[in-house]
């Protein structure tokens, strides 16, 4: 392996020290380093499960350096740059965030993954990066970190506004474990509406869903179900998955989207999801993390009529994993909530 150590914490230790002594290593950093160092050609990731069963594949080590560099030119990240991984190792974003710091030769610090993960730093960072979740919960906090990119799951038009202001520098990603993390970025702080590529990605549309081409990065040309409108090879708006789209009486409606438009106004967590109806075939449903929120009313003003929910349903909590909520078992609980009423 080309790159045989790691900067933690200001301290550079090769492999070799690394196994002696391993007092600045949680123990999925230590596990993840010591496959990552090993003989083995391949890393094997966990996907999210987000939308679809979660599965476990293998990723090639000289590919995810490469993704890495990508990373790196991109930002402009140099050696000795600090950098802070508050994301859990276990997943792709994290262990990008290790392999970013053996590659690019950053200083990496390991914080414990949590709602608020930069409340309570006492330093400034280079870069960092964490989900919507973990931003909710850190916008008085950021200007100790210089380029913060957020992933996992979009952001929402009522987060974005807040980060107008922000004198850093915040991308929003897209990516996904199969493209070794993110493969296209789009900077809210500048109010970007579109994600730009990375060197050596290009984008071509398929029916309406991207199709990613990067040699470096994949054997093949991947088509997602991500429906994109398509501006050039280099450049794309997302619109929503296609796995989610509800046809309600030969109208298709994008629940992610109409999401964007009622977040502007509602701050409690909420989904958009299509169930069967007799008449329409499916209708459209707006799901909420507790009670219906008190501006739902104003909200649905942002919507053409063809767009606004039929019903509204009240949940305690929703299941997430990684953060995003899993909206097959949401539609799974509606569906026996709703019973035979259509």
């Amino acid at each position: 392996m080309e790159h045989s150590s790691i900067t933690i914490s200001g301290k550079t230790i090769s492999k070799n020290e690394l196994f002696l002594d391993n007092s600045l290593l949680s123990s999925e950093l230590y596990h993840f380093l010591k496959d990552w160092f090993s003989k083995k050609e391949f890393i094997c990731v966990k996907t999210s499960g987000s939308t679809g069963s979660p599965k476990t594949i293998k990723l090639s080590k000289k590919k995810m350096i490469a993704s890495a560099i990508k990373t790196g030119n991109f930002l402009k990240l140099n050696p000795g740059d600090k950098a802070l991984c508050c994301l859990p190792i276990d997943y792709i974003a994290g262990k990008m965030m290790v392999v970013r710091s053996i590659v690019l030769g950053l200083d990496l610090t390991i914080a414990k993954p949590s709602k608020s993960p930069f409340s309570k730093l006492s330093s400034n960072y280079d870069f960092s990066a964490c989900t919507p979740h973990q931003l909710e919960g850190s916008t008085k906090n950021l200007s100790k970190i210089k380029i913060l990119l957020i992933g996992g799951s979009p952001v929402n038009e009522t987060l974005k506004k807040q980060l107008q202001d922000c004198k850093n520098t915040i991308y929003e990603t897209f990516g996904m474990t199969e493209t070794i993390s993110h493969i296209a970025l789009k900077n809210i702080t500048a109010n970007e509406q579109n994600f730009k590529a990375l060197e050596g990605v290009s984008f071509k549309s398929i029916e309406g869903c991207l199709k990613i081409i990067c040699p470096d990065l994949l054997k093949n040309p991947l088509i997602t179900n991500d429906l994109v409108e398509i501006f050039s090879e280099k450049e794309f708006s997302w619109v929503g998955r296609k796995d989610f789209v509800v046809n309600s009486g030969g109208i298709k409606l994008f629940p992610e989207k109409i999401e964007r438009k009622l977040s502007k106004f509602l701050k409690d967590p909420f989904v958009v999801i299509g169930i069967p109806d007799e008449s329409l075939g499916e209708k459209l449903v707006v799901v909420f993390e507790g009670k219906v929120s008190t501006d739902y009313q104003k909200a649905l003003e942002s919507l053409n009529k063809y767009e606004k929910p039929k019903r509204s349903f009240e949940f305690i909590k929703f299941k997430r994993l990684n953060n995003k909520v899993l909206r097959n078992e949401v539609l799974k609980k509606v569906l026996k909530i709703n019973g035979s009423k259509q």
